[in-house]
């Protein structure tokens, strides 16, 4: 079973990560987001990306913490950095709801690259809008 090394030394089974990961995700849903907002922050912080791309959906919409662009930014590129089309796709959705049309295209393009099909979908309504607008 491939171990993964905290950063406080001791070794954790990738397993016991997934675990807490899932768990995560059925408190989360049942409501429970303070429990489920401290399990997705230990296994984003041990490296899960979809963890790490819940994380920043959480703080990208403010479902349960405060809106915090920032730290969703931040997590949505830690899970783009371990190959996860989607934080890229989900990055370049919310420089485009934030009106930034310029980091929008970057981070489609690079989901696109990833290949993430609705990136592609995306990137022609952003064409379309600016050649009609």
């Amino acid at each position: 079973m491939p171990i993964r090394v905290s950063p406080k030394g001791t070794a954790r089974p990738l397993a016991n990560l997934r675990q807490s990961f899932e768990e995560a995700c059925e408190l989360f849903e049942s409501g429970e987001r303070t429990k489920s907002i401290k399990l997705l922050l230990k296994a984003a912080s041990m490296g899960i990306p979809q963890a790490q791309v819940n994380l920043a959906n959480i703080y990208d919409e403010g479902d349960g913490v405060r809106c915090d662009f920032e730290k969703a930014r931040y997590w949505y590129k830690r899970a783009i950095r371990q190959g996860t089309p989607e934080a890229a796709y989900n990055l370049g959705v919310s420089y485009l709801n934030r009106g930034n049309v310029r980091w929008a295209k970057y981070w489609l393009t690079a989901a696109k690259s990833m290949g993430d099909e609705d990136a592609d979908e995306q990137l022609n309504r952003i064409e379309l809008k600016s050649l009609s607008g």
